[in-house]
């Protein structure tokens, strides 16, 4: 009889497991189109009620806190992407800090695990450990552009903050915000569910320039919330590539080769993923008049491809200098790009809009002069050097303002100064500002 009562004991609890997981499943799979009717008939300050934590925090002086840095991302697909290497950069001069107060812990997710520690930067693939509970004082930073593991895990980081932890976050721009059709419509809605999530849970948020603060306000103003219901900091952001480096899984021979064939040539840099707003056409453009003068320059695009760009790849590889004066470098890793800015004449940065604009950064930091469109978010840099164009100039108006810039180079008229920002730098603010919850 006893007997008989155990084996039904495990029966039920094998039961009440799998229907614990089938619930979890099926969350998991309506979580996006729940999240699409929400967006479409409740009002943005309907979407997201503010987690209140279950007690005032007190700490004993002698409290050793915990600063949990999310990498759900780059800790196991890192592409090297512009926003990846920032994430990845910031994660290895945070690595380098004497903090004695705290203990800096990598913590990653995925849809059916959440938010536990990591061995980073070690391998990929590590069998999942604890979730991560706060203790009154903790602070969680969404370092990685994890759009989706906020998502899945907005209850975990919910009971984070209501334990006592403070949650702040990264913010790279607003732009699938304010200009959704240079989104896909899935990433646009995964966006918007992510900026739903931070109203509610957010202590503090980390900006990447004084505009992206500025449009996160006013973004944030229409959940309801005033800049004093949470903060913001401004975080520099560093140029130095060789200290984000970037565990290549495979280095591209093809690449490297196309690379060296580049040297001895005079050829101008593109950086950045193939994407609307990046302004690879009007570049491509510019430089068709200059080949139609007569002109031997090259153009090199560096940067992967990203997403409703059809148009723009199929342009790309069926131009009739593509391969010849139109190169494109689609799978190109950090020491490879360090080599190609070196040998270029410049860099251009065409984006019609940007959170900050790391590739221009970047070539300053390596004295490479740069060409950007004149927007007030590159007007910043003016004073390390950069040169503008309009920024609605025409193709032939592009095209002398290209030449006139390699003429001043030239001649020795463009003067580059490194900028100041370090990514040790940003580290030390961070802490700094986390250090004040």
């Amino acid at each position: 009889m006893r007997c008989m009562s155990k084996i039904t004991s495990f029966r039920t609890r094998d039961a009440n497991a799998m229907l614990k997981w089938f619930r979890s499943r099926l969350r998991r799979i309506v979580d996006l189109p729940s999240h699409r009717v929400r967006q479409a008939v409740l009002p943005r300050s309907r979407l997201s009620r503010r987690i209140e934590r279950r007690h005032q925090v007190v700490l004993p002086s002698s409290t050793h806190r915990s600063l949990y840095i999310d990498l759900a991302v780059i800790s196991k697909d890192d592409a090297g992407t512009g926003i990846q290497r920032v994430a990845r950069a910031l994660a290895l001069a945070l690595a380098r800090q004497d903090s004695s107060d705290r203990d800096i812990r990598f913590v990653s997710a995925t849809r059916m695990n959440p938010y536990h520690c990591v061995d980073w930067p070690g391998p990929a693939k590590q069998p999942p450990a604890k979730a991560i509970r706060a203790r009154p004082g903790d602070v969680f930073v969404g370092l990685d552009y994890s759009l989706d593991a906020i998502r899945w895990h907005r209850r975990q980081l919910a009971r984070f903050r209501r334990d006592g932890g403070s949650l702040w976050f990264l913010v790279h721009d607003l732009l699938p915000a304010q200009r959704p059709d240079w989104f896909s419509p899935n990433t646009v809605l995964r966006y918007r569910v992510w900026l739903d999530t931070l109203a509610a849970i957010a202590d503090g948020f980390f900006c990447n320039s004084p505009q992206t603060e500025a449009d996160l306000i006013d973004e944030l103003r229409q959940y309801g919330l005033a800049p004093g219901d949470y903060r913001t900091c401004v975080l520099p952001m560093g140029h130095d590539i060789t200290q984000a480096e970037h565990r290549s899984k495979t280095k591209s021979e093809s690449s490297q080769a196309r690379i060296r064939a580049l040297l001895g040539k005079s050829f101008f840099l593109k950086v950045g993923t193939l994407e609307p707003r990046k302004g690879h056409i009007d570049l491509i453009r510019a430089f068709e008049v200059l080949w139609a003068r007569g002109s031997d320059h090259l153009l090199v695009l560096v940067g992967r491809l990203g997403w409703r760009v059809d148009d723009l790849r199929d342009m790309i590889v069926m131009h009739p200098e593509f391969g010849h004066r139109l190169i494109w470098l689609d799978d190109v890793d950090d020491a490879g790009l360090i080599e190609a800015l070196q040998s270029s004449q410049g860099v251009l940065v065409g984006s019609l809009a940007e959170g900050f604009g790391l590739p221009l950064i970047e070539a300053l930091g390596h004295g490479k002069p740069v060409l950007a469109r004149d927007l007030p978010i590159f007007r910043a840099h003016e004073r390390y050097g950069v040169q503008f164009f309009p920024a609605d100039a025409t193709p032939e108006i592009l095209a002398d303002r290209v030449l006139q810039w390699h003429e001043a180079i030239r001649a020795g008229e463009v003067v580059i100064r490194a900028p100041d920002a370090s990514w040790d730098e940003s580290a030390r603010i961070l802490l700094d500002a986390v250090s004040r919850d």
